[in-house]
């Protein structure tokens, strides 16, 4: 298992669709949903936000959100690196230089932004073929099996 620790306007400000959405967090917690970016659902992600929650805010599910209030989203990723039991299972994604110096020095994992938004789920190469069903794939087969069975005879 990973715990993954997320700079969230670090990583949104990197994704054009992202850049401009009126419901950021859940934009973002989608985003990395759809695109598998953290791996397993067994995986730990804390997704780190400067500021308030919103009034209208909504649980995300497997995924904790944490505002950062009064303190900054740097000294709360900081604070919960420097909290981590174990830093070899530890990845923190940013781009922000003081965070990735303190990261390094206690050990744990990082992933620039780039990199971390490189993980996602490449479209796969069309044949220019469309996929058929299980059964019709079957039905194909047999039918095949018989006119070779046929012909050897």
């Amino acid at each position: 298992m990973l715990i993954y620790l997320i700079d969230a306007f670090n990583v949104i400000h990197k994704v054009a669709q992202l850049t401009n959405s009126s419901s950021p967090r859940n934009d973002f917690v989608n985003y990395i949903r759809k695109n598998n970016l953290t791996g397993s659902g067994n995986n730990k992600v804390t997704i780190v936000f400067d500021g308030y929650p919103p009034i209208s805010d909504h649980p995300s599910g497997q995924y904790e959100i944490v505002f950062s209030c009064d303190a900054t989203a740097d000294d709360i990723i900081k604070k919960r690196a420097g909290s981590c039991k174990n830093k070899k299972e530890l990845v923190v994604v940013t781009d922000d230089r003081a965070i990735r110096d303190h990261v390094r020095q206690l050990g744990a994992g990082l992933l620039s932004v780039n990199d971390f938004l490189n993980r996602a789920k490449k479209p796969e190469a069309s044949s220019g073929r469309e996929a058929i069903s299980d059964s019709l794939a079957r039905e194909i087969t047999e039918e095949m099996s018989r006119i070779w069975d046929r012909e050897k005879k």
